[in-house]
């Protein structure tokens, strides 16, 4: 397949090759591609043996280079180019590693090379999941003259402080907590600043036989141990340390878990910020149970006034909406239904319109496609959120405690007229996270072993006579006093089945030292009561029939974040403190409630 080597094929040619891009149709190159400060990036690029310009679908990442996607079947099927780009300082690419560090100039420059080429017609589409989706979002709002269209899937890493996102820079943290297990177990394989590197050479051909016969592959993730490592009581290692105690290499966790969402240091990642106002073509793919789920639904929110914006939510976690769909499909333990949905179609036919200029290839679509999870089926529409949707409240309430799940705690559609719920929140035992996590698995189940504690509140609609679709934003208004200067609250939006098991459908958190705002941190006051909003959850599930809404409350959610060790300094660094007491008011005075988006509109039969 490739000029140089014409041997035995690796296994990226072996895989590229039963995609449909053989020997005798494609050239294969591997390159080692300058940018603009003379840092060169590892690049590999299939083209076809013919002499015609033709569109490319570039994927950027940080990951080993490889095409995850059947689409790519139709991409060469169509005798297009693909190219292939690492990162600065990932794979073999030069340069020191960064999250998101260069990823918009350096993308840029790759575009520009791309569109001087002689095989390229000048017309990009960019393609991937996760980090190679969160590489598309600041460029795009860019934009580039051979950048016509996107298509990220899986993203919010890439979401700066946009409105409704603020503070979550990236997605390290959520409500100010930073979401541990995500970052120690990215950072352990994928963000390391001390790796190997390619020997010098100024030969061309010498570069892509090194580039050809060596993987660069990192280390293994270790999620399991680094929890275990964290958990250990009498050890009580800080969380900013966990990964070097662990024997791991020096890396972006390092630096970042000292910050906090208001330091400058995140000015120098290459987020897409509100000042951001361009946009370029762009499929938005996402799941509801991804952990940028929320992120990507106000990426749309805040591109949608431009033309070619499309939003597609699935019923699924990260990266799963094409690999996950079936005709009886589950989502970790809960039912899902038919997920089957065109994805490979509806994103070559985008390109053959952007790319190639088949307007008659494109079949118009809504703009706004989600899947209703509970009920199998798509709501559609032009604009987020859906105009068939209405503000609904439900208020906290109970008689003799909330606490575990044989409490007497209720959602009910009025306030409460006095009442209020007590619970700790003890770091060296802290609430166990269950699912939600990206990688966990199963990603949803069942809560009940979580609400059978005493420290999470638990509260609950009756049987639903009715089904109640919640279709958008939701959002807690908790008034809060603690015995501590900063403590966290942690909710989880639950589905119960008729049976009792208690599906995760959202889960939030906010730390409370930053209920004013990240940029205002404060300590809190011993017995004062704080109205605080906790926000960062959009959704579409539909609590059927004989269901209930429930709501959780806690102190903590270990280890998918970082617990609070309730002394208001530097907690990253903390490895002692206090025990918290914290009070929930739901009284006339002080209504504890959930906002959310309740969906009027018909809806469809189950797929």
């Amino acid at each position: 397949m490739s000029d140089l080597h014409p041997g035995v094929p690796t296994p990226l040619e072996v895989h590229v090759r039963s995609l449909g891009a053989t020997g005798d149709r494609y050239l294969m190159e591997y390159l080692m591609l300058p940018m603009r400060d003379g840092v060169r990036l590892a690049t590999i690029v299939i083209r076809p043996r013919a002499s015609a310009r033709v569109p490319v679908v570039m994927e950027r990442t940080p990951y080993t280079q490889h095409l995850p996607y059947d689409v790519y079947r139709r991409v060469f099927a169509a005798g297009w180019a693909v190219v292939i780009q690492n990162e600065r300082g990932t794979g073999w690419s030069d340069g020191d590693f960064s999250l998101l560090g260069h990823v918009a100039d350096d993308c840029a420059d790759t575009l520009g090379w791309i569109a001087s080429q002689p095989w390229s017609n000048g017309s990009v589409g960019l393609l991937g999941c996760s980090s190679p989706a969160e590489n598309q979002l600041l460029i795009s709002a860019r934009g580039h003259p051979a950048l016509k269209a996107g298509v990220p899937m899986s993203a919010g890493a890439g979401v700066g402080d946009i409105p409704g996102a603020e503070g979550s820079q990236g997605l390290f943290y959520k409500g100010g907590v930073p979401v541990l297990s995500i970052w120690t177990g990215w950072y352990g394989p994928s963000g390391l600043l001390r790796r190997p590197r390619l020997a010098p050479s100024d030969d061309p051909d010498e570069l892509a036989r090194a580039l050809r016969n060596y993987s660069f592959s990192a280390p293994g993730t270790r999620d399991p141990e680094y929890a275990k490592h964290l958990a250990r009581i009498r050890m009580r290692p800080p969380s900013a340390d966990v990964l070097r105690r662990m024997g791991i290499p020096e890396s972006g966790y390092d630096t970042y878990m000292t910050c906090t969402p208001a330091d400058p240091v995140w000015r120098g990642v290459d987020l897409l910020r509100a000042e951001h106002t361009g946009a370029t073509p762009a499929l938005n793919i996402n799941g509801w149970l991804d952990v940028g789920a929320y992120e990507t639904i106000k990426l749309f929110e805040f591109q949608q006034h431009h033309p070619d914006q499309y939003l597609i939510m699935a019923g699924t976690g990260h990266c799963a909406m094409i690999r996950a769909q079936s005709p009886d499909a589950m989502l970790g333990e809960r039912p899902m239904g038919n997920t089957v949905f065109p994805y490979d179609e509806i994103i070559m036919t985008w390109f053959r319109r952007l790319l190639a200029g088949e307007d008659q290839a494109w079949k118009p679509m809504p703009r706004v496609q989600v899947f209703l999870m509970g009920a199998a089926t798509w709501l559609t529409g032009d604009r987020w959120p859906l105009p068939e949707t209405r503000e609904g409240r439900l208020y906290l309430s109970s008689d003799r405690g909330a606490n575990t799940l044989w409490g007497d705690g209720v959602l009910q559609p009025v306030p409460a007229p006095a009442g209020a719920d007590h619970f700790i929140a003890d770091p060296d035992t802290p609430v166990p996270s269950l699912g939600a996590a990206l990688g966990s698995d199963p990603i949803c189940c069942d809560q009940r072993p979580v609400e059978c504690r005493s420290d999470v509140l638990v509260y609950s609609t009756p049987a639903l006579d009715q089904g109640v679709a919640v279709v958008g934003d939701v959002e807690a208004v908790l008034h809060v006093s603690a015995d501590v200067p900063d403590a966290d609250v942690f909710i989880k939006l639950v589905d119960v089945y008729p049976d009792g098991t208690a599906y995760n459908v959202a889960w939030s958190c906010l730390r409370l030292r930053y209920r004013d705002g990240y940029a205002r941190p404060a300590p809190v006051q011993p017995g004062m009561i704080h109205e605080v909003r906790v926000r960062g959850i959009a959704t579409a599930n539909h609590f059927g029939p004989g269901h209930r809404i429930r709501l959780e409350v806690a102190g903590s959610s270990f280890p998918l974040a970082d617990r609070n060790w309730h002394t208001g300094g530097a907690n990253e660094w903390d490895t002692r403190g206090p025990v918290a007491r914290l009070t929930l008011h739901h009284d006339a005075v002080h209504p504890s409630r959930i906002e959310y988006r309740e969906y009027v509109g018909a809806i469809g039969a189950a797929g």
